[in-house]
């Protein structure tokens, strides 16, 4: 009898295509690597060296611990000589995996045309898929409805998985370097007054995804790195999430990195769905009680608040400080705010609560525009309603802003913002005059 073939229209089919190279089954083996966690975005960066066992010709090598990751942020490059990355494939199922299982079985596809084909799978040609009926039959995947097997899964592969030329058999390492999203760190502080302050500072890793790392070398990086993220819609999700106080983790003192601050917490175990708790800041130190008067570029009254300043013995990442006030043996939660990247050294203040007695205004004497920039003319004025003599502190945010000329020195200036000191008597007012200019 003769055999009769039908052959239909073809297109591309990448993933059969691919299937034509060899699968090693081999896990890739790695060490435990370095993970950086960053506090202005919620990224982790993994690298590692792994090893693959590879044959001589094109290999295809299983990355489970890439699964659902997004392969354009991932980074394979080997560190031997003779070997040659292809390119790395993600599949949202295996679907190679399934009609691997099912070479020799019996399958029925059903085409888009409406035809029903029942045969033996022989496998693929040309791209194409092959199966012997009442005929030979190649057909293009582009053109079935569905594809009715006897075996749901074979042999488990991975989803994602590297394409890898290797010149000779043998062992073979590579650099890994990819992204986990929603992972980071913050800080946390905890202020406790009496005498004098203590102040405890943790840093929080949050992991809240699936993925874990073991005996993983952890750094913090603080500091506004730039990623590009696009719009995310959150949705709310509820998980299950332990946070646990680490014992034995030590965060070092931290490196100049650029513009940014390296903190290295060294190897420990990150779990999925996980938080730590880490201590870092622990410093005891005198305080002072000031009263601080924040100043605008658009003029207004506002209230005073009375804080309290301390020197920084560390350099302090951005975060939420707790103040806790002692009082008869016990701890009182008396006020939180936050706080921005502190240098070592540096006087940080925090607002206690609002002064009555205190008022301050801020009048805008002159005020110009540039193509490039602005110019303006301030003036504070602090009156004190009390009966007690008080210093306070005028911070004045100009924003790239460079102070010019003032009545009174600035005890401090930064990108950001000016400070100036006033001794007010009661009864009395005091006033601080000061030009600068802004640019764009």
């Amino acid at each position: 009898m003769k055999r009769k073939t039908k052959i239909l229209i073809t297109l591309p089919f990448v993933l059969i295509l691919l299937a034509m190279v060899i699968f090693q089954g081999s896990k890739a083996v790695g060490e435990g690597g370095s993970l950086v966690l960053y506090d202005s975005a919620k990224i982790g960066v993994v690298e590692k060296e792994i090893s693959f066992e590879l044959k001589r010709g094109i290999n295809e090598v299983p990355l489970e611990e890439l699964d659902g990751l997004n392969i354009a942020e991932l980074t394979l490059k080997p560190v031997d000589e003779g070997v040659e990355v292809l390119g790395v494939v993600s599949q949202g199922f295996d679907v190679k995996s399934v009609f691997d299982a099912n070479i020799g079985e019996t399958v029925e596809v059903k085409l888009k045309s409406g035809e029903t084909i029942s045969g033996k799978f022989l496998g693929y040609k040309d791209g194409k898929i092959a199966i012997e009926g009442d005929g030979y039959y190649l057909i293009d995947p582009q053109e079935m409805a569905y594809f009715k097997v006897s075996k749901l899964n074979g042999e488990a592969k991975a989803r994602t998985y590297a394409v890898i030329k290797a010149n000779e058999d043998g062992k073979y390492k590579f650099k890994l370097i990819y992204r986990v999203s929603s992972m980071g760190w913050s800080s946390r502080y905890k202020l406790y007054l009496s005498d004098s302050a203590f102040l405890q500072g943790y840093v929080l890793i949050d992991n809240p995804t699936n993925k874990s790392f073991e005996d993983i070398d952890v750094l913090l990086v603080s500091g506004d790195v730039s990623f590009y993220q696009p719009p995310i819609y959150y949705r709310d999700f509820v998980t299950m999430a332990k946070a646990e106080e680490v014992v034995g983790a030590q965060v070092s003192e931290p490196q100049k990195l650029e513009a940014f601050y390296l903190y290295k917490l060294g190897q420990i175990d990150v779990n999925s769905f996980e938080k730590k708790l880490i201590p870092y800041v622990a410093q005891e130190s005198p305080f002072e009680r000031e009263y601080l008067y924040e100043s605008y570029p658009y003029g207004g009254s506002s209230d005073i608040y009375e804080i309290i300043s301390l020197k920084a013995d560390k350099v302090l990442p951005a975060g939420i400080v707790e103040i806790y006030k002692e009082m008869e043996g016990k701890s009182v939660l008396i006020g939180e705010q936050w706080i921005d990247h502190t240098p070592k050294g540096d006087t940080l203040r925090l607002k206690l609560g609002k002064d009555i007695d205190l008022k301050g205004e801020t009048k805008v004497l002159d005020e110009r525009h540039y193509d490039r920039g602005a110019y303006y003319k301030i003036q504070v004025t602090i009156e004190n309603f009390g009966e007690d003599e008080k210093e306070v502190i005028i911070r004045h945010y100009k924003w790239r802003g460079k102070i010019l000329s003032s009545s009174e020195s600035p005890i401090e200036e930064t990108a950001n913002y000016v400070d100036f000191k006033v001794t007010v008597k009661p009864g009395e007012k005091e006033s601080v005059t000061f030009e600068y200019e802004v640019s764009y």
